[in-house]
């Protein structure tokens, strides 16, 4: 009977307007984890950034004390021809020398110094990163494993959705349902729909009085004039 074709059609487009409505949800998953992922990701990036400003720290700090210890060694030559200078203005030019190397060592001996402070920082910085990266994987792996339990139940919806998709569609007319599925793809994954007040409320058209009498009668497939939709009246 045409009567129960009209059943079955409305069924199966309220199934398959859930079974879209799952497919939107499992699809916009990848989105939301990576969404989720982002502090995570942002807050590795700092951590890095941070590990490689040490690591710059330290090996500035091994090249200054290669460099003392060039300076050291200068210094000690210079002390040892001491003995070989024979007059007093060799020898305060000698003395001047070896001030100025001197210097040059005390002045990479405060750049140590400043390194050392400025990596003394850049390791409470990453054990203060390290903290929040942890926070924030927690909190990630939290999110994943929520999403994973709704992705598991979405999916066995979507099976229990699909077996009755299929015994509906098995009890539909085939010519009648294949008019569903172009309808289906054509209007925008309604292809059934209530008439309401003389109108369509797929597409929002005036439905002729005499054709609206028919729908309300909810006894043949009568499509919409305009969209072509199938429609139905509810009754209260």
């Amino acid at each position: 009977m045409v009567k129960e074709e009209l059943e079955h059609l409305k069924e199966l487009q309220q199934i398959d307007s859930k079974i879209l409505e799952k497919k939107h949800f499992t699809d916009k998953i990848p989105s939301r984890i990576s969404k989720a992922e982002l502090p995570l990701r942002e807050s590795q990036a700092a951590l890095d950034k941070i590990k490689h400003k040490q690591d710059t720290l330290e090996k500035s700090k091994r090249d200054k004390e290669r460099e003392i210890d060039v300076i050291n060694e200068k210094i000690n030559k210079l002390k040892s021809r001491i003995a070989d200078i024979k007059t007093n203005k060799e020898y305060q030019a000698h003395l001047k020398e070896i001030e100025s190397v001197e210097k040059d060592r005390y002045s990479l001996e405060d750049g140590i110094l400043i390194i050392m402070e400025e990596t003394d920082a850049a390791l409470k910085e990453i054990e203060s990163q390290n903290a929040k990266l942890r926070t924030d994987k927690n909190k990630t792996d939290e999110f994943k494993k929520k999403l994973e339990i709704e992705m598991s139940e979405a999916e066995k919806e979507l099976q229990s959705l699909n077996e009755k998709r299929d015994r509906i569609v098995n009890a539909i007319d085939k010519e009648i349902y294949n008019q569903y599925m172009i309808l289906i793809e054509s209007c925008n994954a309604l292809a059934v729909t209530e008439a309401k007040g003389e109108i369509c409320l797929g597409c929002n058209m005036n439905i002729p009085p005499q054709l609206f009498v028919e729908i309300k009668k909810n006894e043949e497939i009568i499509n919409c004039p305009q969209c072509r939709r199938i429609l139905y009246f509810k009754n209260t």
